[in-house]
């Protein structure tokens, strides 16, 4: 599967079965930038233990809608685990809202949007984050020639409508991988 112009922004990041970082084992996620700079995504598949949405709106004095106390908070990734990353759709701008190229999603990282979704006018889509993953400068690209990373378009309905138990499976069946078939090993050639 190519990739445009080199690079993943857009696409599921699928941890290999015995990824090498523990951090990652069994981890989906949605990779919002990737270029010359480095990478960064969300992991989108693994519910925060810390903290959950209802705690988040009271540390940020926000009352919340009923519908929106179900809402679940992911753990994003081991960097700036205290910083909250909404992926969403629909065309909520606020200050510090970036369009992903190439999708019709955007990446907000301002209170502004939990207050929406808090009040109940929530974008259409969205997934909530607290942290991220970080790359320098073809650091991912190393780490998957090493076998630690698979790769896939992103897929709406896997990121924003599916359990977040399933998501990973999901995702390498999308490749034609069935777990049962899979060595619980990576290595190196």
């Amino acid at each position: 599967m190519e990739y445009t112009d080199g690079y993943l922004q857009g696409h599921f990041l699928i941890a290999a079965p015995g990824i090498a970082d523990e951090r990652f084992e069994g981890a989906l996620l949605y990779v919002y930038r990737h270029d010359i700079t480095g990478a960064a995504a969300l992991v989108i598949n693994k519910p925060s233990e810390h903290i959950d949405f209802c705690e988040l709106c009271e540390q940020l004095s926000i009352t919340p809608h009923n519908d929106a106390m179900t809402t679940t908070l992911f753990e994003g990734g081991p960097v700036e685990g205290n910083r909250g990353y909404v992926l969403h759709t629909d065309e909520f701008i606020g200050r510090d809202t970036q369009k992903i190229d190439g999708t019709n999603l955007s990446l907000t990282t301002t209170v502004d949007i939990i207050k929406r979704i808090a009040t109940g006018n929530a974008p259409e889509k969205y997934l909530i984050a607290l942290g991220c993953a970080l790359w320098e400068a073809g650091q991912l690209d190393a780490e998957m020639t090493r076998h630690g990373w698979l790769y896939a378009k992103a897929d709406m309905d896997i990121l924003f409508d599916m359990p977040y138990a399933q998501k990973w499976n999901k995702a390498l069946a999308g490749l034609g991988l069935n777990m049962s078939g899979l060595a619980q090993y990576t290595g190196r050639a």
